[in-house]
């Protein structure tokens, strides 16, 4: 029996510890840390909330188990937590924001408050997509958009004012899709649009799909349209907002409108942090995403998941922020951003 030189034992046991120190460095610095996830708003929404719940697993999934903990910074329609993120904490991968897509529409209009570039960010994935679904009372005999664009009389629309869904997707439908639409903006809240609603003080409502999807199981409203093309149980046989659009300006202002919607609830990292965390946190991120656990939490709250990874987060953001020169100057002249 021939034996290895011990010259090549040697060289042997240096390449195996050399592929194990990345993993085992990833471990050791993890081990014993805390790694905070900041989001921008209480835990009463579906992002906030699923954060919540996303850091009661996800150290189970990074190499050490550290803690995992939430950090609720509410304030200036998430621009606060996202400044934060991008400008004091740590480029470590100790800290990750829960973004909220919609600021990305800030950085678009040049808010004085916005000291970030959504580009900048070491984006690592999003625990899923939404869209936001237009919809109508029930007892009303339009089941078409074309009975809409068709209708005797405006259809009066609740809305929280511009820059929300309750807003912008009615308001483009009627300025780029000749849907008789009449917007009241001034209500202090979704629910108080769907109390209009269910009181027939309005005949419309825009707004999240999980949410108006399941009023729409209930009979409670009549789904008509839908914004962004993310999959929606039981209503992906309804018109995407783009595609009844008459002019190509209207398209591309709903486009750049339904991009924060398909992008979902992404996470992000710090310019600067070490690729190698990064990649670290990205898989652990797809891997909680699919904890039993984690998804029987999600789905007592009624939180419908989705991972999308970390490179399609990142060209979602790049194209939303390189539009042409005409569409930014609609954009100032149709839109405003904010958020539901």
């Amino acid at each position: 029996m021939r034996t290895m030189p011990k010259a090549g034992m040697l060289a042997t046991c240096l390449l195996v510890a050399t592929m194990q120190t990345p993993a085992l460095a990833q471990a050791d610095f993890y081990k014993g840390k805390t790694v905070t996830v900041v989001v921008g708003a209480r835990a009463v929404g579906s992002l906030s909330l699923s954060a919540l719940i996303l850091s009661r697993h996800w150290g189970r999934h990074i190499p050490g188990n550290p803690t995992v903990i939430l950090r609720q910074m509410p304030g200036g329609a998430h621009l606060n937590a996202t400044n934060h993120v991008f400008n004091v904490a740590e480029p470590d991968g100790l800290t990750i924001l829960a973004a909220n897509p919609q600021v990305a529409m800030a950085q678009l209009f040049k808010m004085p408050a916005v000291r970030f570039d959504v580009r900048q960010f070491v984006w690592i994935g999003s625990s899923g997509a939404d869209a936001a679904l237009l919809a109508i009372h029930p007892s009303l005999p339009y089941k078409t958009f074309k009975d809409l664009q068709n209708a005797k009389e405006e259809l009066v629309f609740g809305s929280t004012g511009p820059g929300s869904n309750s807003h912008d997707v009615p308001f483009l439908l009627k300025e780029f899709a000749g849907a008789k639409f009449k917007l009241v903006s001034g209500y202090a809240a979704n629910s108080d649009i769907k109390l209009a609603l269910e009181r027939r003080e309005v005949d419309g409502w825009t707004a999240l799909g999980a949410t108006i999807r399941i009023l729409g199981e209930q009979g409670i409203v009549r789904p008509m349209v839908r914004s962004s093309r993310t999959s929606i149980k039981s209503y992906n046989h309804l018109p995407v907002d783009e595609d009844l659009a008459t002019s190509d300006l209207g398209r591309s202002l709903m486009a750049v409108r339904g991009t924060p919607l398909s992008i979902g609830r992404p996470f992000g990292l710090r310019p600067g942090t070490p690729p190698d965390r990064a990649a670290i946190l990205r898989d652990s991120l797809s891997k909680a995403l699919a904890d039993p656990k984690f998804l029987t939490e999600v789905k007592n709250a009624q939180i419908d998941i989705g991972h999308i990874g970390a490179e399609d987060v990142t060209k979602a953001f790049n194209a939303m922020i390189n539009q042409p020169p005409q569409v930014l100057d609609a954009m100032v002249k149709y839109l405003k951003a904010g958020g539901d």
